[in-house]
């Protein structure tokens, strides 16, 4: 599935559960949600995409212990990481996460981790988990 395909069913999920009566968070707040939410799903190395944290976010990306902004964060990865890619899923929210590799290219640090994928520069994974 294109990363547009899936952007599209995250909204058309939206919709849904808009026309449902069940209301979600916009993307853009990642899925804002307890910690009682933090699911772990599996992943696997699917993908040998590269991409880049967006140069916007000053303070850098969170890169959590699973799919939810409710989920522990194990780092924050900025413009200084390639943020090797392994593969996606969409969480309970309708949002898009892709499991990564993140690698400090000055300083040899590695994060590895879930990032919310509005935080990417590019398309994300092209594989989902």
């Amino acid at each position: 599935m294109s990363a547009t395909s899936r952007r599209l069913a995250a909204a058309g999920l939206s919709v849904l559960f808009m026309g449902m009566g069940i209301v979600t968070a916009p993307a853009a707040t990642a899925g804002a949600q307890g910690a009682d939410t933090c699911t772990h799903p599996s992943w696997s190395n699917k993908d040998a995409g590269v991409d880049q944290v967006r140069y916007e976010l000053l303070d850098g990306a969170p890169i959590r212990t699973g799919p939810n902004e409710g989920c522990g964060v194990v780092g924050r990865a900025d413009w200084n990481y390639d943020v090797y890619l392994h593969c996606y899923t969409i969480n309970s929210a309708a949002n898009i996460w892709d499991h990564v590799r993140a690698y400090n290219r000055f300083t040899g640090d590695e994060i590895s981790g879930w990032i919310y994928e509005g935080n990417l520069d590019g398309i994300g994974s092209t594989k989902r988990c």
